[in-house]
């Protein structure tokens, strides 16, 4: 997507003959890379509401929002301990093969290791505590401890595959290990295992993630053909990289990862933690598609700026938030008019209290791929003071918003917060993204037909549900809105010409003929 402003056969330099660097950090290879993203997003959230799902079946609504509490003080752990690591590790090993230093990645690699096992001994150690401690179920925290664990070591290996741009490698132990795991989880509930036997199905399966995404990393590495070399500066900027932006992973969890359930926890119930958890899940799982083509920007952007390629950066950017937008627009539509009733459907009409907060949660959401989008593209330039300054604002809306609403609001005054927080993060990071990128073509009017032709689909949708309601409802209001907007795109043009023909080209001959010509038919006529 980097290379969006260089003609297709250009940009196609081959893979084989610069497997890393700037020559291989083209526009195929950035999508390529951002198609596995979407897997790796899209998976796990699929396996955690079928999970959810299940749970909420087997344990009620008490008994999820319990076990989702769990959960995100396992997540919240990784994340604290893990997160700024991960991100300094993966952008300047980007940096060092672009500079052509491959022996000072690994060297930083196998650095950035040795702070991460003692990382995972206090994060673990601290969960495991607390359920010592009295947590309930303690069991269960022990398990959640081992997980955690698990998951911050297996940040490195992840962190150097990401790095390198290998995509597939990233992502396949994950998703492998998860598909595994939510089977087990469903028998171990079936069985009466309860809460404690779902965190001891994810204590094995994130410890075997780990075990082979560290075997992977360990293969590409070698592949660099380059021993470890000292390089003292990567590993000052580095660490320099980490600290600074520790404040930005405390913010991050406060403004994107449910710090909510902290009040929740304290002033409202276990039932309103799972309504919450369940519109959260479902409204960010869904933009999670589009989301995860700016998140593959940080390390290519990091490469192609060790290599100096700046006009690639620049040309880049402005296209990538045309196209996250534009595929935006119909997920947020399709979402406002099937979600709440699709919640009641599958997870039960004991869940339909969660419909008010996922409408909240949806509205916020549409500029999710975007604020992803400028967040990867500062950390890939190695900019993190603005967006330091943002976020410390957004976390302040959103935990005084929270204290304000969850204690007479319960769920729907967790998702007013985080909708306050998503808008006061978003909007002045696209707009700092867009200043540092360059001058961006918006192509307003495509974007609002764009928006028009998504909100027709959607207006469809919703009245079929209406009028049906259940499954029946659901499924023909996706059905029906997905035609109108498919043949308002066809007839109107949903894609600015240029960006269609793009995709077009990047698609090359191996795609067929059918999706290429599908892709231009979606911007219409040439007018």
């Amino acid at each position: 997507m980097l290379a969006a402003g260089l003609p297709f056969d250009e940009a196609a330099i081959s893979v084989n003959e610069a497997a890393t660097g700037a020559a291989g950090t083209t526009g195929a290879r950035v999508v390529r890379g951002g198609l596995w993203k979407m897997l790796a997003n899209t998976l796990p959230q699929l396996y955690t509401l079928v999970i959810s799902v299940a749970a909420a079946r087997y344990l009620g609504a008490s008994g999820l929002g319990r076990q989702s509490f769990i959960a995100f003080v396992e997540v919240t752990a990784v994340t604290l301990l893990s997160a700024n690591f991960s991100v300094a590790l993966m952008r300047y090993v980007g940096e060092a093969v672009g500079a052509d230093r491959p022996g000072a990645a690994r060297w930083l690699a196998a650095r950035i290791l040795r702070i991460e096992v003692a990382a995972a001994a206090l994060g673990g150690g601290a969960l495991v505590l607390a359920g010592a401690l009295g947590a309930s179920p303690p069991r269960a925290w022990t398990f959640a401890g081992i997980a955690a664990a698990s998951g911050i070591l297996a940040t490195v290996p992840g962190a150097v595959l990401t790095g390198l741009q290998r995509w597939r490698q990233a992502t396949i132990a994950g998703l492998s290990t998860g598909g595994f795991g939510v089977g087990a989880t469903i028998a171990v509930l079936a069985l009466g295992g309860g809460i404690t036997g779902m965190f001891a199905v994810e204590a094995a399966t994130t410890t075997v993630t780990l075990l082979w995404t560290a075997w992977l990393a360990r293969g590409a590495a070698l592949r660099l053909r380059a021993e470890p070399t000292a390089a003292p500066d990567l590993g000052r900027g580095a660490l320099r990289f980490a600290a600074y932006s520790f404040g930005g992973t405390v913010l991050y969890l406060i403004v994107w990862r449910r710090s909510e359930f902290f009040f929740l926890a304290h002033y409202s119930t276990d039932s309103e933690i799972a309504f919450y958890s369940i519109a959260f899940a479902v409204a960010t799982g869904l933009v999670r598609l589009p989301a995860a083509m700016g998140e593959v920007v940080a390390p290519a952007v990091a490469t192609l700026y060790g290599a100096g390629a700046h006009d690639r950066i620049r040309t880049g950017f402005s296209r990538a938030l045309r196209l996250l937008l534009l595929a935006t627009f119909p997920v947020v539509a399709a979402a406002a008019a099937l979600g709440p009733e699709a919640i009641r459907v599958i997870w039960g009409p004991e869940f339909g209290p969660a419909k008010d907060p996922f409408l909240v949660l949806v509205a916020a959401s549409l500029l999710t791929p975007v604020t992803v989008l400028s967040s990867s593209l500062a950390a890939g330039l190695g900019r993190v003071g603005v967006p330091l300054v943002v976020d410390s604002a957004a976390a302040a809306v959103d935990v005084g918003v929270a204290f304000a609403l969850v204690p007479d609001h319960g769920a729907l005054g967790a998702a007013i917060a985080s909708a306050c927080a998503l808008l006061v993060s978003g909007v002045p990071l696209t707009v700092y993204a867009a200043r540092i990128a360059g001058p961006v073509r918006w192509e307003a009017p495509r974007l609002l037909r764009g928006a028009l032709i998504s909100a027709a689909g959607g207006v469809v949708a919703w009245l079929l549900v209406d009028a049906l309601g259940g499954g029946l409802g659901v499924v023909l209001g996706l059905i029906c809105g997905a035609g109108v907007f498919a043949s308002l795109a066809l007839l109107l043009g949903f894609l600015p010409r240029e960006d269609a023909e793009w995709l077009e080209s990047l698609l090359g001959d191996r795609a067929g003929r059918f999706p290429r010509k599908a892709v231009l038919a979606f911007a219409g006529r040439p007018w």
